[in-house]
């Protein structure tokens, strides 16, 4: 079975479980799984470490965008932002589209079909940790299959983050995902670009991928003594 098909198969259970969420919850962090907004924004603050140094407007799409935290987030830090996002959760697109009534919110499967949209960039904030009952060979191909997913929607750079297989492992529960951070970065070096950060200095048991496409990261460094790295 093909990765976009697995996909297809895991999310209505997904589904299921973030309703459940939002039900008992509303429009809290714990209705995105998460514990609480301060460690939320920790998260949020290292996604958007993607983009600093810009002057100008540029676009952000959140995959998984939930109840539209991180555009509540980028409004107060990055006001030159423009926010829109994909969630398979219809209840989560509706309540964005109701904050964000300029932006545009999808309910789609990034995965089973890609979208023709294309973005400054794209980030993601915890959607590949909730494994559920998915088998751990088939997430891994998954993972994999989301970020070659989003790097093809971005324009100039895209992260993700997630839970690190290097944390103490007293405190993990078999329903989540725990990634290996030199794994990954082999992926996205050889898969997707070489230019790419590992972010694991914050205080979570957690680690924050970001990729820059090289004819962007070309704007940072325009001097022609860069033009080997370049070719």
């Amino acid at each position: 079975m093909s990765p976009r098909k697995r996909r297809a198969a895991i999310v209505p259970e997904q589904q299921a479980y973030y309703r459940a969420l939002f039900r008992a919850h509303g429009d809290d962090p714990r209705a995105m799984g998460y514990n609480d907004a301060p460690t939320r924004d920790e998260r949020f603050a290292r996604l958007a470490r993607l983009f600093d140094g810009e002057r100008e407007p540029f676009t952000v799409h959140e995959v998984g965008c939930g109840l539209g935290h991180f555009g509540e987030f980028l409004a107060l830090r990055y006001p030159m932002a423009r926010y829109s996002g994909s969630d398979i959760v219809d209840e989560f697109v509706a309540e964005c589209r109701r904050k964000f009534p300029r932006d545009s919110f999808h309910v789609r499967d990034v995965v089973a079909e890609m979208p023709e949209d294309r973005h400054d960039y794209v980030t993601m904030s915890g959607t590949l940790n909730g494994r559920l009952s998915a088998p751990e060979d088939e997430w891994r191909e998954l993972v994999e299959t989301m970020l070659g997913t989003m790097y093809a929607m971005c324009r100039r750079g895209m992260a993700a983050n997630f839970l690190t297989s290097y944390g103490d492992p007293d405190r993990r529960r078999p329903e989540l995902h725990y990634q290996d951070p030199a794994e990954i970065l082999d992926f996205a070096t050889r898969r997707l670009s070489r230019h790419v950060e590992i972010d694991a200095s914050g205080p979570l048991y957690e680690f924050t991928l970001r990729v820059h496409r090289p004819e962007s990261l070309r704007r940072r460094y325009p001097g022609a003594e860069f033009d080997r790295y370049f070719a």
